[in-house]
């Protein structure tokens, strides 16, 4: 990592928290305050090219952008774009969705992470654009690309791709977890704190890998075996192990088994079981593990309301969604964005309804605004809108879900 890569990096963080710790050591178990953002809004230039109707199969929320993938397998990302994080070659916001260059088919999935995004196409080749000060596009480089370049050594064979803050990961079709890019707090699970510009081996996990999931200083990657083990950064105990212990290598979660789903947030994981029990762990100063508590849990808790009829939990920064099996999404946590989507600015420490939003297919949680795919397959977006993240043409929030423009 370079000696100017943290600084970036807690400059973003710090327009979303207000004051962070210079270095992830010194982070105390209170957790960061938080705070709405803006030094990372910029004003929209240029021209917005006006886009067909689509329908999505996944969305994907970053820091302050999102992106899409459509039915026809199309990439399409929109709001702030200052790295390049949109893909179609510019440095410019924008208020509603544009084409992701040289991806208009065959993409299979999409990951927005805070100043980059990465896709892996239906042939199984991982490609990623936007900043690349820490070796987030794991090129081999650390120059920034505005347009989508291929992960060194990631051109065949990749299953799933996942974007974080400074880092990301990807799982091959032979089950191996591959991780690149600041490595500070061992979040590249190789062992080491030394980042990597191009993808290493996650220590111990060569096969056998359904997913994984990446945030700000650790990851987490579910098994075949239906067991979920994390490393990196542990101070809240969002690695699940029962301590505070930073991990190089990766740990089991203390007594967890057939999880289907995971998802990792920025001091926080989630996980959903075939039972239907949607699980926290880790950071909950806001009420963002869901168990009407704003205590840390340094092992999952259940969350409030979810003993079962779970299909899916995301959590991202410091709001978490479910999606339960009939298709209703519930949400918690800070809401001084509206980015829990209730129609208010009340901050929940259980799940409440999204309000007018119907039946869910997918959800993602980003920094201060969440997404969704309808059963109907539109995408709506609610919370923060400083950016044009919300995708409707303006840079008005909401508190309730708004629909995405051209879906």
């Amino acid at each position: 990592m370079s000696a100017c890569s943290w600084p970036r990096t807690l400059a973003a963080l710090a327009v979303v928290f207000g004051s962070l710790v210079a270095a992830p050591t010194s982070a105390s178990a209170a957790g960061p305050s938080l705070s709405p953002p803006a030094a990372k809004t910029a004003a929209p230039t240029g021209t917005v090219v006006a886009i067909a109707v689509d329908k999505a199969t996944s969305v994907s929320s970053g820091y302050a952008h999102t992106c899409a993938v459509t039915t026809t397998g199309k990439a399409l990302c929109w709001g702030f774009n200052a790295d390049g994080q949109l893909g179609d070659g510019t440095t410019t916001t924008q208020l509603k969705p544009v084409g992701v260059s040289g991806l208009s088919s065959k993409v299979a999935s999409i990951s927005a992470g805070e100043t980059h995004s990465c896709a892996v196409t239906t042939k199984g080749k991982a490609l990623c654009w936007g900043y690349n000060g820490n070796g987030q596009l794991g090129d081999n480089t650390t120059v920034d690309s505005h347009t989508p370049a291929v992960v060194y050594g990631m051109d065949t064979k990749v299953k799933s791709i996942s974007a974080g803050w400074v880092g990301t990961c990807a799982v091959k079709t032979s089950g191996k977890a591959r991780c690149w890019g600041d490595n500070s707090a061992g979040q590249l699970g190789n062992g080491t704190t030394i980042g990597s510009v191009k993808p290493v081996t996650v220590s111990g996990l060569t096969s056998g890998v359904k997913s994984v999931s990446v945030g700000l200083t650790h990851a987490c990657a579910l098994k075949t075996s239906g067991k979920v083990v994390c490393w990196g950064y542990n101070a809240f105990g969002q690695l699940g192990d029962g301590t505070t212990a930073t991990r190089l290598t990766p740990v089991t979660v203390h007594g967890l088994t057939k999880v289907t789903s995971i998802s990792v947030g920025i001091y926080d994981t989630c996980a959903t079981r075939s039972t239907g029990k949607a699980v926290c762990w880790g950071l909950n100063n806001y009420g963002q593990l869901g168990d009407g508590t704003t205590t840390n849990s340094f092992t999952p808790v259940t969350v409030t309301g979810f003993s079962s009829k779970a299909s899916v939990v995301k959590t991202g920064v410091l709001v978490s969604c479910v999606i339960k099996t009939s298709g209703t999404s519930y949400c918690w946590g800070h809401n001084g964005d509206g980015q829990v989507g209730d129609n208010t600015n009340t901050d929940r420490l259980t799940p409440v309804k999204v309000f007018n939003l119907g039946s869910t297919k997918k959800i993602s949680v980003g920094s201060l605004h969440t997404c969704a795919v309808t059963s109907s397959k539109s995408v709506k977006c609610w919370g923060s809108n400083t950016s044009g993240q919300l995708g409707n043409n303006s840079t008005t929030g909401s508190k309730a879900p708004v629909e995405v423009y051209g879906f």
